[in-house]
């Protein structure tokens, strides 16, 4: 055995571990610890971990220094949508560790074993939507890059093909111009429900984001350009100013307010009303919306108002901006979106619909 072998030197006899310590200090090999995440995932062997190498710990300060601080990709500091997300995902994996009964987890843990028993954990027992076990996955990949960019560990296991973010395309609705109308022109007499419904037809008409469009009714901008009157605002996720037409919709808002915006109201109360504003506006045809819940695809069949949201309006507003042929890229530097891929993926266009459209190119006659 090599443990057994001696190496003479001015007749001193040096043991062989000592070479293989020279050498681990040369070549920087050293063994790497077990992971709890292998053929006996979670055994108590490995008790004692360095608190530099456990991954939650990292991820809390994490959480707390971008919070304050500029992160080293984007140059800003982590938006408030970004770091709850953050959070969210943090508080899964934590839960997880305690339903697997593991008390740390250690850079070196996160593996093709962790990674195979947290997707199992949020398919099978927490039920999960696929795209929501999606963001989960790129939170944690997103915060395993800050710390390897960091020199905290040299873990690259979260950077393989197998180490994905799962995500499918929903079938999410739209509301055509038609729909919108009938929401406009419906009488309401209660203030909160047109208030509700205002704000909703603003957010189908501009595009923003709804902590967005809430933040600008709390302190609005409008700037005036050629006669022309436009919202400018900056938006929270992406940090950049935006400069938004205010087309005939928001005009007759303004119009039959005399002139001023509806007042804030929160986003729960939107959502508690729109679905009901638009049963009233008729707005029931049968929607059938599918998705992937704990690994089953789930279909549910429901008039189209049971479905409507918040983000609905936004939605809207960029299928409907591209039916009406708006280009994309000016659909996008409005809504935010960095590709096309991702925008077509969010838009709602049918493919005969869009057929009929791209026909009365010359081209194509």
């Amino acid at each position: 055995m090599l443990n057994d072998l001696l190496y003479k030197e001015n007749e001193k006899e040096i043991e062989i571990d000592s070479i293989k310590s020279m050498f681990a200090k040369v070549f920087d090999i050293f063994e790497k610890p077990i992971s709890k995440f292998q053929s006996n995932p979670f055994s108590e062997n490995q008790k004692y971990l360095d608190a530099n190498k456990d991954f939650i710990k990292y991820y809390e300060w994490f959480l707390e220094f971008y919070s304050k601080n500029n992160s080293p990709f984007s140059k800003k500091i982590l938006t408030k949508g970004t770091l709850n997300t953050l959070k969210s995902s943090l508080n899964v994996v934590k839960k997880f560790l305690i339903y697997k009964k593991i008390k740390n987890l250690n850079f070196d843990d996160i593996n093709r074993g962790f990674y195979n028993e947290f997707i199992d954990y949020l398919t099978n027992e927490k039920k999960y939507t696929k795209n929501y076990i999606g963001t989960v996955i790129q939170k944690l990949k997103t915060v395993m890059g800050y710390a390897y960019d960091e020199d905290k560990h040299t873990n690259l296991e979260f950077k393989k093909n197998y180490f994905s973010k799962v995500t499918e395309v929903i079938n999410h609705p739209y509301l055509n111009q038609d729909e919108l109308l009938r929401i406009e022109n419906l009488v309401l007499n209660d203030e909160e429900l047109n208030i509700a419904r205002d704000i909703f037809l603003i957010g189908c008409n501009t595009g923003l984001r709804i902590g967005d469009l809430l933040n600008f009714l709390k302190k609005p901008e409008i700037i005036t350009q050629d006669e022309t009157q436009f919202i400018r605002i900056k938006q929270s996720k992406t940090l950049n100013f935006v400069v938004i037409p205010i087309n005939s919709v928001i005009k007759r808002i303004l119009d039959k307010r005399e002139g001023k915006l509806p007042k804030y109201i929160h986003q729960n109360t939107i959502n508690e009303h729109i679905k009901s504003i638009c049963k009233r506006a008729d707005i029931k045809e049968n929607y059938k919306f599918i998705r992937t819940e704990g690994g089953t695809q789930v279909e549910r069949l429901e008039p189209k108002y049971k479905f409507i949201c918040t983000h609905t309006a936004r939605r809207s507003f960029c299928t409907n901006a591209y039916y009406s042929g708006i280009p994309p890229h000016d659909i996008m530097a409005i809504s935010g979106h960095k590709t096309e891929k991702i925008f077509f993926n969010y838009i709602k266009v049918e493919k005969e619909v869009n057929a009929l459209r791209i026909s009365k190119y010359a081209f194509l006659q």
